[in-house]
Parts: C-alpha cells; structure tokens; sequence
C-alpha cells in the first residue's frame, strides 16, 4: 500500500513527498500537507510509525499504532498536548518513518476525537482574542455609562475651552431655552440669557432658511463690535452654542464647534 501511496502523491502537484531508498520513509513540508492532514491519513492507515515534525526550534514526535496516535513528545511535553500545539502549526518540515512502535502508549483516544478536540481548541481560542480586542472598548462604554449624561456633557464643554483658543464660552440648549449644560467663564453673564438667545437665534435662523428655502438649518454666525456668537443645530430638539471674542479665525472656531458637536452628538 505505501508503494502505491508514494507513487499517487509524487504525481499530484505540490504534494512532493521523498521517498528514500528503503521506502520506508518519506518527507514533506507542512504547506503542502498540514497537521490534520496528516494525521488522519496515517491514522487510517492503520500502520505503525513514527512522524517527526520540525517547526522552527520544535520538534515533535508523533506514534501511530493500530489506527491511533498512541503516543507523542513535545520537549517535555507528552500525549494529547503535544497534538493541540502541533495542530497550529503552518510551517515546518515532516517525516514519516514505518515500523517504529511506541517506546510507551499515553493516549487512548482516536485520531478523529484528537482532531475535533483540537478543533474545537482552536475556535476557543480565536473567541478569546475578538474578544481581547473588543473588552477595551467595551470597558471604556461601560465607565462612560455609569456617568451621568450631564456630566459627560459638562466634560466635553469643560475640554471645548480649554483647548481652543476661539471659543471662550459654550452651551448645550434645548429648543425652548432650557440649559442643558453651560460653561459661560464671564461672571457677568447669566447662563439662563444665553439659553433664551440661543433659542430666539434659532427660532429666527429656522424661519429665514425656509422661508428662503435654504434647506435645513445648519448652524448660524452673529458679529458683535465685542465678539461673535456661533449657534449650531445638534438635533431636533437640542443646539450647540458659542462664544468667542472679536477677531478670531473664524474657520478654525466652525471647525472646533463641528468637531465638538461630534461629541455632544454621542452623548446625547
């Protein structure tokens, strides 16, 4: 039978197995016949032999006798371990030597049932690295759920101004005036004035681009000899509104104000 295994994969391309002089023993490499593949042929088989894979700096030596892996050594490692960590193995070169028992038997288990175990250790492990790679984000969505939402809301106004040096006062509002969140740093003004302007502001805007027939509202500038106001749309029922001296850059203000409205957004 292994005179005519030999002679079928020499002929089946990238399945180069050697025969040596004796055929009693071939070679190969991994790419072209993996772990598995290996495995359950030579565990049909039924025959006794012994496989040595070499992987790198590994080498295992796999037993088979009577149509299962009796036995195997990894280093210091013995039985079914040695066939989970080899089963993972992509690269390395292998061969088979016939006729060599087992110096001991230290599995009892089918080459099938070594197979679908190592299978099945191999979607666990694959589980365990998504979720690896998602239990970051998902710790950092579980701390911002146990904070309220006007904290979070406080804290994305609170980064607003100090990062920016346009903006010097920002708002959270509802559409009737109602301040959701404010950081307003002139004692002067009151916040509950800036949540009524803001709301008039929009009022206004959104009856000038209808009427107009502008579209939606989108956001909104007013110029003062002191400073501008910049009013922003964040959803139906809630704007964005701003604050910033005389003189600014302008365009890098609407950017802060798009970007932060971003944020505001998630939040709410």
């Amino acid at each position: 039978m292994w005179q005519a295994l030999f002679g079928l994969w020499s002929l089946i391309p990238g399945k180069q197995l050697l025969r040596e002089e004796n055929e009693m023993a071939l070679q190969g490499n991994l790419q072209h016949m993996s772990v598995a593949d290996l495995i359950q042929q030579f565990g049909q088989d039924g025959k006794t032999a012994q496989l040595t894979i070499q992987h790198n700096d590994d080498k295992a030596i796999l037993y088979f006798q009577g149509g299962t892996v009796a036995h195997a050594t990894l280093g210091n490692v013995q039985g079914e371990e040695v066939i989970y960590r080899t089963l993972q193995w992509e690269e390395g070169e292998f061969s088979l030597e016939m006729d060599i028992a087992p110096p001991v038997v230290s599995m009892q288990r089918s080459w099938s049932g070594l197979l679908l175990e190592g299978a099945r250790r191999l979607d666990e492990e694959k589980v365990e690295e998504t979720v690896e790679l998602v239990e970051p984000e998902t710790k950092e969505k579980e701390k911002m759920a146990t904070k309220r939402k006007s904290d979070l809301l406080a804290e994305v106004l609170k980064g607003v101004l100090e990062d920016s040096a346009d903006i010097d006062g920002a708002a959270i509002v509802g559409i009737d005036g109602l301040v959701y969140s404010a950081n307003v740093p002139n004692r002067e003004m009151d916040e509950d004035i800036v949540g009524a302007a803001g709301a008039a502001i929009l009022g206004l805007s959104n009856r000038g681009v209808q009427q107009m027939k502008r579209g939606n509202f989108a956001r909104t500038l007013i110029q003062g000899d002191d400073g501008n106001i910049i009013v922003a749309n964040l959803d139906q029922e809630t704007l964005f509104v701003c604050l910033t001296p005389k003189n600014v850059n302008l365009g890098m203000a609407f950017a802060e104000v798009r970007d932060a409205a971003a944020r505001i957004r998630e939040i709410l």
